[in-house]
């Protein structure tokens, strides 16, 4: 998931109930956007504090009648399903009716079919299916002393006392647990600290950091930053170096800092494109965004220019057009691969597509939202 830069806020409450602190965070959107990629095409709209949902003609599916906790992160719809009440394994379906409630202490977005959740009775995770039935029963330990995530690929990393590993659909380690940190399968690859004890701080807009991998949590003193390099679906690293940030694989390149430069290496651990770059993204339409000094633009996978830096502010193409602003106070825009405005229209918000639609704030009305399509014609207003 890509964080936008202009969009968050970061807000982390530090809760100093054991010795290293309890960090919990929440992320502050100023317009609501699905932003992952295996989510379901429904889109949220709010009157007052509830939400309701369109579908990608603007016809309204849910009446606003869910609570939205007062922000704009999550509310995404995948598998066909809605998670609310607080994470609490309470699922709605798109026709805004219950589909799973049972005791959980906590269960998360679905991806590909499976669910992590934690029992209630027992406080290990597993995984439940779209029915709420655990199909990998509970027996990986509890966050914070583990950690689960979405599947991905077929694979879902998971952490216990040796180290990360990644689970397949049944609950085995295809990949045993030998990792200090890992990230998500994405295009065949996956990011990996091999080497460890070391000292981590978690990729995405809520910080979280300490010392990898699980044994090792209660031991902070006098240990290095983690390096990260790559592994394939058989879990071989890849050969090259180790980098201390790297981004996801997208269209067979990944972003890898060296020093305070970014460049791309491919799946070989090639570096194909040399860093020479302040910030850069992965790959998306063809294009990269990229960061020259304070400005941004994109490369194509050769690493030539193919739109030059010239935006304070921009997001990643997706579906062929792209966010960009030159004062992000004031007005957003979408061009399309040429650089060009894609309309004459502009936003006082602007969300990348997903599905046909995006989401704007208009600039012409007071506290106004429309769904847009990518000519720009709207195909659903409101107001909060």
């Amino acid at each position: 998931m890509k964080v936008s830069r202009s969009f968050v806020v970061f807000v982390l409450i530090a809760l100093f109930g054991t010795v290293s602190g309890t960090w919990a965070c929440t992320s502050v959107y100023t317009i609501w956007m699905i932003r992952s990629k295996s989510a379901d095409p429904l889109y949220r709209f709010t009157r007052g504090d509830k939400a309701g949902y369109i579908d990608r003609t603007g016809k309204v599916v849910i009446t606003p009648r869910i609570e939205t906790g007062g922000g704009n992160y999550g509310g995404e719809f995948h598998n066909g399903l809605l998670e609310i009440g607080d994470s609490a394994g309470q699922y709605i379906n798109k026709e805004g009716r219950t589909a799973i409630r049972r005791k959980l202490y906590r269960g998360w977005d679905f991806s590909e079919g499976l669910a992590a959740a934690m029992s209630e009775e027992d406080g290990k995770w597993g995984y439940i299916d779209t029915s709420g039935n655990f199909v990998i029963s509970p027996r990986f330990d509890a966050y914070p002393a583990g950690l689960t995530s979405d599947f991905s690929e077929g694979l879902a990393k998971i952490e216990v006392r040796e180290g990360v590993g990644y689970i397949d659909r049944r609950g085995e380690f295809a990949i045993p647990p030998r990792f200090a940190r890992g990230e998500n399968f994405s295009d065949g690859m996956a990011a990996v600290a091999v080497d460890g004890p070391c000292f981590y701080v978690d990729r995405g807009p809520c910080p979280n950091f300490g010392v990898a991998p699980l044994a090792f949590r209660g031991d902070n003193n006098n240990r290095p930053d983690c390096k990260y390099t790559f592994i394939d679906k058989s879990g071989r690293v890849i050969p090259g170096g180790r980098y201390d940030v790297v981004k996801d694989f997208s269209e067979g390149l990944a972003a890898v800092r060296v020093g305070e430069l970014w460049g791309y290496i491919d799946k070989t651990g090639a570096m194909v494109i040399p860093p020479k770059f302040d910030d850069a993204s992965q790959f998306a339409d063809g294009l990269a965004l990229i960061r020259s000094e304070k400005d941004y633009g994109y490369i194509d996978r050769n690493g030539a220019l193919a739109i030059r830096p010239q935006f304070t502010y921009a997001e990643d193409f997706s579906e062929g057009l792209a966010v960009v602003s030159e004062n992000p106070d004031v007005e957003y825009w979408y061009i399309d691969k040429s650089g060009l405005p894609a309309t004459g229209k502009k936003y006082a918000l602007a969300s990348h597509f997903f599905g046909d639609l995006a989401h704007v704030k208009l600039l012409e009305l007071p506290n106004t939202y429309a769904y847009v399509n990518k000519p720009g014609k709207e195909v659903f207003r409101y107001r909060p």
